[in-house]
């Protein structure tokens, strides 16, 4: 095993709770943007569409951006970061 995969532990637990809270709320938006779809052909108000649709790009830029700074720190330790900060 090598030295720093115990630190690659946190990044990686942390990103997947993240994940699991945000990838259920984006769906849910899509499911209620489908059914709001639906229901617009009756006469409900583009207004609740358009706030379900806010809302899904924003749990969905959570969802990237933790992936993303995940993936960076990942890099960062495999590069030897914190070995390097230990120097000084």
């Amino acid at each position: 095993m090598r030295k720093n995969t115990k630190k690659k532990l946190a990044p990686i637990v942390t990103a997947l709770v993240v994940a699991a809270v945000a990838l259920p709320i984006v769906v849910g938006v899509m499911k209620a943007i489908g059914l709001i779809g639906f229901l617009s052909r009756k006469g409900v108000g583009l207004a609740v569409l358009a706030v379900l649709v806010i809302y899904g790009l924003v749990a969905a830029a959570i969802f990237v951006g933790v992936l993303a700074a995940m993936r960076e720190r990942l890099r960062e330790i495999d590069g030897g970061e914190e070995d390097e900060a230990k120097k000084y």
